[in-house]
This record gives structure tokens, C-alpha cells and sequence, in this order.
């Protein structure tokens, strides 16, 4: 028999696909099928997919609907929901939900650095939890360190056109240079645009940083948009997980019934890459070594976007980073073999395709040169994506590194 557990998602499939990716990833070891399912059900609606399906569960990923969302419906199965507001949820229910506050003070690190005396944090046009959470985190996390931050309070709600008016006059009024913190990176895009209107230079005059790391919105703003992206594929590996210790415990559940997962990384971009002295060739080889490093970029490609010898693109590039372009294009690809030892699914020989080096061993010898560790030693250390919490909600057996 099929052990089934439906994954009910926004009919708008907006949220980030690393959480049901980390959902899959837990159900592909346990035997599960995920049934995913794009609507928040009626209760009769839900009933009538219970009895077409049989499920042992449930994963309700709330994402920005969470609001909408009646949880007490669900009573019917066991569920998890994922990103829903626990202010709001029934007593004893079991949820998993971003860390936002330590997103923020991710967040505040990060741009404190740009030793900017200005700050400002940008809510999402509409009012959310994570929104408040962060903002509110944001806020702290200055104020510990002598900062305050001005916060944008527009008078139109529900009115893109207005608010975006609002949105420029605020920024044209925002003491420069200033360090922007977004709620995410649709609002941290609405940024730029008000910003590019006004004349206002990012990242010189504003720096601007979001939350998700939405690829189709950061390298399409012009410029690119820095984000931080949380580690949804360990947010979906904890519901999965949480999921298979209540079936496990049955009614003699005593562990948490709630777990929270981070942020994974910083993705810098150009809206917060400042230069000792902007360069504007300097600025796209960053751009391109980023996007193109893990595909077998050489120096000398990336030396021929400058208007000058290699050696002199060496020069301008290092007064400009502080390291040579080859030095940029090994940090890239080490961020991404290590993003990609943290998957227990991905076999270490394949680990050097996907990261521009021509053979494993070559990628080998790299990263034990680098790191002082073995690919192999690392990933054992560092295993964190389909763990979970063992001692605490339990987890499948690992297979043995390939």
C-alpha cells in the first residue's frame, strides 16, 4: 500500500520550491509519495481528498496566506503547517516557520558593515507576521549597536501606484548614504525602482538588501539585488521529519511541536557591492564570475570584459576586492561545492560538474587545500540538510557517504 501524505501549497506556487524540495527529499528515504495539492481546501473539499487519498498526514504550507488559512479544519489527520503564524495557531498544534528575527540580525551584520550611519527598514505593502518580526529584530540589533533606524509608514494601503509615490519621496528624504533593509525582494525591488527614479545611486548612495534570494527577481533589478536566502530545504526536511515522529510516537508524542530554521546564506549582489572606488568593469566581472564561475570560467574570460591588458585588469580588480579574479572565481565555486556537500543525495565524484572544475580530483585536491579538510570529512561535519534533530524529532537512517 502507498503511504500518501498531501502537500497543500498557494494555487499561485510562489514560495520558494527549496521547501517541498526538502519535504521530498525526507519522503524519498522513508517510502513516501507526496501528492501535492495547489489550494487551501474547504473542509468538505478536504474530506473528500482524505477519502480519495488516504494519507497518513498532512503538510499545509501557509507561506503569505497563512492568514487565510483555518487550521482547525485539518483536525481531521495528522499535520504540520509550515509558515503559518503561531500566534495564531490552535493550541498543540506542530508548525516549522522561518527564524526571521535572526534573519534580521543577520541582516543588520551585514549592513552595518557598509559603516553607514543611516538605516532604514522597508515593510511589505501588506501586514505580515515575519514582516513585524523582522522589523522589529532589525530595529534591535542597531539599537545595540548605537544605530537607529527609520522605518517607512506609508499613508496608502492598498494602492501599488501611491505607495510607490510615498516610497520615493521617503527615500529622497533618507539622510545618504543609507543602508536599506526590505522584507523580502518584491518589496526590496520596489526599492530600487523608486530609487532609480530618483536618482538615488546604489549601491554608493543606497544600499539595498532583501530576504529569499527569488532569483527571477534579484538578477533582473538593475542593479542585481543582494539578498539572504533562507534554508527552506532544511525547513521542509524538519516538517518531514516532524511529520514521520508523531506517526511514530502515535498519541504519545512528548517532543517540541515547533521547530524554526534559518538563514543559509548572503547572496551579494550589486545593490550592496561597495567598491573603494567604483568600477564600473570591476562591478560586471563580479557580476558575471558569480553567475558563470561554476560553469569553467577562466580568468582570462573575465579578464577580457576590461578595456586593458589582463594585467592590468588583475590590478584594477584587486585594488578594487582586495584579491585577484581568480581568487573570485575559486571563493565562488568553494560556496557552491559546499552548498552541494550538504545533500546527502549528491555522490561526492559528481560534486566537481557542477562546480566548473574539469575532474573530481582536481576539485578534491582544491578543496582539501583550501579548507584543510576532505570533501569527505567536511560533509560528515557538516550534514545538517536531512538530519534534522534526532535526540529530538527522530529521523531516517542515513545512508553511507558514496
Amino acid at each position: 500500500m502507498v503511504k500518501v501524505i498531501l502537500y497543500f501549497q498557494s494555487p499561485a506556487k510562489t514560495s520558494a520550491p527549496g521547501k517541498l524540495a526538502g519535504v521530498l527529499e525526507i519522503a524519498k528515504r522513508i517510502g513516501w509519495h507526496v501528492q501535492t495539492i495547489d489550494e487551501f481546501p474547504t473542509q468538505t473539499r478536504l474530506r473528500e481528498l482524505v477519502e480519495f487519498w488516504h494519507p497518513l498526514g498532512a503538510i499545509v504550507e501557509c507561506g503569505k496566506e497563512s492568514a487565510t488559512v483555518d487550521a482547525r479544519q485539518f483536525d481531521m489527520l495528522p499535520t504540520v503547517f509550515f509558515s503559518h503564524d503561531q500566534q495564531t495557531l490552535p493550541s498543540g498544534s506542530f508548525s516549522v516557520t522561518h527564524d526571521s528575527a535572526e534573519t534580521a540580525r543577520l541582516a543588520a551584520r551585514e549592513l552595518l558593515m557598509t559603516r553607514f550611519d543611516t538605516f532604514a527598514y522597508l515593510p511589505h505593502a501588506e501586514p505580515h507576521h515575519w514582516c513585524t518580526v523582522r522589523q522589529k529584530a532589525f530595529i534591535a540589533a542597531l539599537k545595540l549597536n548605537g544605530k537607529r533606524c527609520r522605518v517607512f509608514a506609508p499613508q496608502a494601503v492598498g494602492d501599488a501606484t501611491k505607495r510607490q509615490h510615498e516610497l520615493r519621496l521617503f527615500l529622497r528624504g533618507l539622510p545618504k548614504p543609507c543602508a536599506l533593509f526590505a522584507a523580502n525582494d518584491q518589496t526590496a525591488a520596489e526599492a530600487i525602482t523608486a530609487a532609480r527614479f530618483e536618482e538615488i545611486a546604489i549601491p554608493e548612495a543606497l544600499a539595498v538588501l532583501g530576504v529569499d534570494n527569488y532569483e527571477p527577481i534579484c538578477e533582473h533589478t538593475v542593479p542585481t539585488l543582494s539578498s539572504i536566502e533562507p534554508d527552506f530545504r532544511r525547513g521542509g526536511n524538519l516538517a518531514a521529519l516532524m511529520l514521520l515522529a508523531r506517526f511514530r510516537a502515535k498519541e504519545g508524542y512528548q517532543g517540541k511541536r515547533h521547530h524554526s530554521f534559518g538563514p543559509f546564506r548572503i547572496v551579494r549582489r550589486a545593490s550592496t557591492r561597495l567598491l573603494v572606488q567604483t568600477d564600473k568593469s570591476v562591478l560586471e566581472a563580479l557580476d558575471f564570475i558569480r553567475r558563470e564561475a561554476c560553469n569553467g570560467l577562466t580568468a582570462a574570460r573575465v579578464a577580457r570584459l576590461f578595456p586593458c591588458s589582463r594585467r592590468q585588469a588583475d590590478i584594477r580588480f584587486r585594488k578594487a576586492t582586495g584579491h585577484s579574479i581568480l581568487d573570485e572565481i575559486h571563493a565562488v565555486q568553494l560556496d557552491r561545492a559546499k552548498q552541494l556537500l550538504k545533500d546527502p543525495n549528491i555522490q561526492l565524484k559528481a560534486i566537481s560538474d557542477f562546480c566548473g572544475f574539469t575532474n573530481p580530483n582536481s576539485l578534491r585536491k582544491f578543496f582539501k587545500r583550501t579548507t584543510g579538510h576532505s570533501m569527505r570529512a567536511w560533509r560528515a561535519a557538516n550534514r545538517t540538510a536531512a538530519t534534522g534533530s534526532p535526540g529530538r524529532i527522530g529521523s531516517p537512517r542515513q545512508p553511507r557517504d558514496r
